[in-house]
């Protein structure tokens, strides 16, 4: 169950992140090199932090065996 919330609470961080992406027109500027650099640095935070999220609510339930 914990894994099922840790996929949850991604998901609705991923709703977050492409809204705001959405909103300040990420799409609109995808060929200037400073707005491209600072869209991947901005979702390679995401990607870590979307990681670092689920394992901090699924804790290490995911990799333990059902009994």
């Amino acid at each position: 169950m914990s894994s099922f919330k840790g996929f949850l609470a991604i998901l609705i961080w991923t709703v977050i992140v492409a809204f705001g992406a959405t909103e300040i027109g990420v799409g609109a500027h995808h060929s200037d090199p400073v707005w491209a650099l600072g869209t991947a640095i901005a979702f390679l935070i995401w990607l870590v932090s979307s990681v670092a999220m689920f394992f901090g609510v699924a804790r290490d339930a995911p990799f333990k065996w059902e009994s």
